[in-house]
């Protein structure tokens, strides 16, 4: 028998978790995960510290994001100062697209160890000076290089704040907060180009740069005095498959007819100075020593979760919808709309940001309370059923995208002809 089959027969663990010692929500569900009593659990961080946290690691990825786009509308005159066709201008872009994806296998291991903390740090700081590089660049070779850099650093923000999302928030709450991350992230793509087209056409396209620049200098700032640590060592008694186990219980308990002790909703405890200000070193203080890097952290681990539908299938999903509803029109526009209309670099941005940005923002705004309530009634039915309520639940909105990301290509092409 497993160490972990262990805890879930002893009977003291069981007592412990019992529908009647959870720690319970506003609507009376058991709180998933279970919070401890440590004052650095970041589950038990005041509200407007959770929030302050999700606007910055927001506004991370919206950077992420921002930097890469930002040059989209003014490629055509990016392209006439290097001498080359604009075709070949946009692989600048097309480059730091790549390297983002490649972000994330480096600093989530390395985050999951020492810290979110000082991965966010590193990665703002790569951001603003890859950003200066670009803005100085006097070869096309050279934007190359430092637009490779430019996408590989903030780039880890994208991965990082989905940890940080689930570091702070219950499983109730993720929804809505990763509808809210996931919405400024890819907000960055879609509202660059329309800041880009008028600061191309009014400074001249390397300040498309120094705006990414000066945007990563006030952030690090920002992050510096107000971006606790998150990353938390949980004890074997708080696993997620115990306390969803519980549910299990719970409707048992009532299809029994048992009657259940409802308490009042947790409320977490008063953060104190000197433990806000433990969470603000550079590094974790907290960390055990069990916390250990590893040379498959980096690739073999993370890529290891293909082995399951549930996250191979969605994974691919999103990057089939994204690359073609968004990275696609961001890289043709701006060249196919000057040849065929004539554009200047504000039109091509307002029509790459303005139609993206709109659509983002109403799918994003719609996902998360939506994805949030499924989970919810999901859980509520499997108490009565004495079940578990499975996570994928909320994969059912994808359908959504299934239809309208053909129909919305299928629209673009035809302003072609």
């Amino acid at each position: 028998m497993s160490p972990r089959s262990d805890m879930k027969d002893s009977p003291e663990l069981h007592e412990e978790i019992s529908p009647r010692g959870l720690k319970l929500d506003h609507v009376g569900l058991p709180l998933l995960p279970q919070p401890t009593t440590s004052p650095f659990d970041p589950l038990n961080y005041p509200n407007w510290l959770k929030y302050a946290l999700l606007l910055q690691v927001s506004f991370l990825a919206f950077l992420a994001t921002f930097n890469v786009a930002i040059i989209n509308p003014a490629v055509v005159p990016l392209a006439a100062e290097f001498g080359i066709p604009p075709v070949i201008g946009t692989y600048q872009t097309s480059v730091a697209i790549g390297t983002a994806a490649l972000g994330p296998l480096l600093f989530t291991p390395f985050a999951n160890v020492y810290g979110r903390r000082p991965a966010y740090l590193l990665s703002i700081l790569i951001g603003f000076v890859s950003a200066m590089g670009s803005a100085l660049a006097k070869t096309y070779e050279t934007m190359i290089v430092v637009r490779a850099i430019n996408g590989f650093g903030p780039g880890a923000a994208l991965a990082l704040g989905v940890g940080t999302v689930v570091d702070v928030f219950y499983m109730h709450q993720r929804g809505r907060a990763m509808g809210f991350f996931t919405l400024t992230s890819t907000a960055g793509g879609k509202l660059s180009p329309i800041v880009g087209g008028f600061v191309a056409r009014e400074l001249g396209w390397r300040w498309c740069f120094w705006v990414g620049a000066i945007l990563n200098g006030i952030l690090f700032f920002v992050c510096l005095f107000l971006m606790p640590e998150t990353i938390f060592d949980r004890p074997h008694d708080q696993l997620d498959e115990e306390l969803i186990s519980n549910e299990a219980n719970l409707g048992n308990d009532l299809k029994s007819g048992q009657e259940l002790v409802r308490g009042e909703p947790y409320v977490s405890p008063p953060l104190s100075l000197a433990t806000y200000l433990n969470r603000l070193w550079i590094v974790d203080l907290q960390r055990p020593p069990s916390r250990r890097l590893k040379a498959t952290d980096f690739v073999i681990k993370p890529l290891s979760m293909l082995k399951y539908p549930s996250v191979t299938l969605p994974a691919l999903f999103f990057a089939v919808s994204y690359g073609y509803a968004s990275i696609e029109p961001a890289l043709t526009l701006a060249t196919l709309f000057t040849e065929i209309y004539h554009f200047s670099t504000v039109q091509n941005g307002l029509a790459n940001g303005v139609t993206l940005l709109l659509g983002t923002s109403l799918g994003e705004l719609c996902s998360g309370p939506v994805t949030d309530a499924m989970m919810q009634r999901a859980r509520k039915k499997a108490i009565q059923q004495g079940t578990q309520a499975p996570a994928e639940i909320r994969l059912q909105v994808i359908w959504i995208g299934a239809i309208t990301v053909p129909v919305g290509l299928l629209m673009y092409v035809s302003t072609f002809f």
